[in-house]
């Protein structure tokens, strides 16, 4: 007879765990990346965690972004409710909407066996694939590591952190977002061309296969091809508020 120890270890299986969160305020996803993060620094639960989800609108500024991304007078910001958050990710100002799907991929980078610039480019490539399978060429600039384009303008923004090994933040997305406004902050601010799934196709794009796909590129280019999906977490319910 011959005993399988490795089924005895406290080995983490290697699956992803996927969460899907609806549309939520973001300071309560960036409290449960938190959570996430540690898990997986941990290993005692879960390998890596991909939080997916909408935002009402607000804006965060990373550790790029300065007082260009932002219209001059306050008052245009107070006018549409907009609560301007710095948080630590690379990157600038972006704007985030419903309409926009928003991916928090939480690694460990020793675990996926790349460094954090491999890693960078492995969510563009989940990026310009889902773009692929919604009929939208796609490209990255050699110059730029965090964005995505279409034909017709910026399809998607990328920031990470890493901290102590493990990612945070990842990938934004314009899937049917208003273009006026995020012309209006950041990149379109400063005048370059954005766009979405939707301009790109010039028809609408179905979110939610758009989200599916998304999921699975990610996953299959950080090295979890096999993942499970939640609805919701716990978490969430604790710290979650309604959107105005």
């Amino acid at each position: 007879m011959t005993v399988d120890w490795e089924s005895f270890t406290d080995k983490t299986v290697e699956v992803a765990e996927v969460r899907l969160l609806g549309l939520v305020d973001a300071p309560s996803v960036f409290a449960l990346q938190k959570l996430m993060a540690h898990e997986v620094r941990q290993q005692a639960q879960v390998s890596a965690s991909i939080l997916i989800c909408e935002h009402p609108p607000i804006l965060t500024v990373g550790s790029e972004g300065n007082l260009l991304d932002l219209p001059a007078e306050q008052r245009e910001l107070d006018s549409r409710s907009l609560q301007v958050h710095r948080v630590g990710r690379d990157g600038g100002t972006y704007l985030h909407v419903p309409g926009q799907l928003a991916a928090y991929v939480v690694v460990s980078l020793n675990e996926c066996n790349f460094g954090e610039n491999e890693f960078r480019w492995r969510l563009q490539d989940a990026v310009i694939k889902t773009c692929q399978d919604s009929q939208v060429i796609a490209h990255r600039r050699e110059d730029d590591a965090g964005t995505v384009w279409g034909r017709h303008g910026l399809v998607s923004e990328i920031g990470i952190s890493v901290d102590r090994g493990v990612t945070g933040f990842g990938v934004y997305l314009n899937v049917s977002c208003p273009l006026e406004d995020l012309r209006q902050f950041g990149r379109g601010l400063k005048g370059e061309r954005i766009s979405s799934l939707s301009a790109e196709r010039v028809r609408p794009s179905i979110m939610p296969q758009v989200r599916s796909s998304l999921i699975q590129h990610l996953c299959e280019q950080v090295g979890y091809p096999e993942y499970h999906i939640h609805t919701g977490h716990p978490f969430l319910k604790r710290v979650q508020r309604v959107a105005d």
